[in-house]
């Protein structure tokens, strides 16, 4: 059975839950970050000033947020054909961008997930100075093709800093010797 409140606690309640909602309205247009934000962006996002921008007020990010920033125009000025290509075909699908892409892991983070994710780590990247796996690696197209490591700058750095424990097929898991200090 049902026993109502009595009528002195629902003052009480009502101005508990007021105080609870304008604390929240006030923390979150204050500093919205600490309140609601899950984590610091990556690398490639740290330049974004607000939530807004990539968010769209309770429905999230979405892919027409991506799109203003990453247009076609974009890929195809950063990006190898086939990437630029196999972005625009999502695209037009109607694909979310969160299908493959997340934020909000820390600076040093992957945004990529699923399968295509690093294999070298999330320290990669603060490692060896570089921004992007093609800066060491050319990716075949289509399935199955094999992907080819550069001989560029980055790569002969790091195999001369590693005296040989850095040469390919060795260095694929950095924090087994690295430890805290790829950290």
């Amino acid at each position: 059975m049902y026993l109502p409140l009595p009528s002195s606690v629902l003052p009480i309640v009502l101005a508990v839950t007021l105080l609870l909602i304008g604390w929240l309205g006030w923390t979150g247009e204050r500093d919205p970050e600490s309140l609601w934000a899950p984590g610091d962006l990556s690398q490639y996002h740290a330049d974004i000033a607000g939530c807004a921008h990539c968010h769209e007020p309770f429905r999230g990010v979405t892919t027409a947020k991506c799109v203003a920033c990453h247009t076609p125009q974009w890929f195809g000025d950063i990006s190898e054909a086939t990437v630029n290509a196999f972005h625009q075909d999502k695209i037009r699908k109607g694909r979310s961008c969160l299908d493959c892409h997340t934020e909000h892991r820390g600076r040093l983070g992957q945004i990529v997930i699923g399968e295509t994710g690093n294999p070298h780590g999330e320290y990669i990247f603060s490692a060896t100075g570089t921004r992007s796996c093609t800066d060491c690696h050319a990716f075949g197209s289509g399935p199955g093709r094999p992907t080819t490591l550069l001989d560029t700058e980055a790569v002969k750095r790091l195999h001369r800093k590693g005296r040989g424990a850095h040469r390919t097929g060795e260095f694929s898991d950095c924090l087994q010797c690295h430890g805290t200090e790829a950290k």
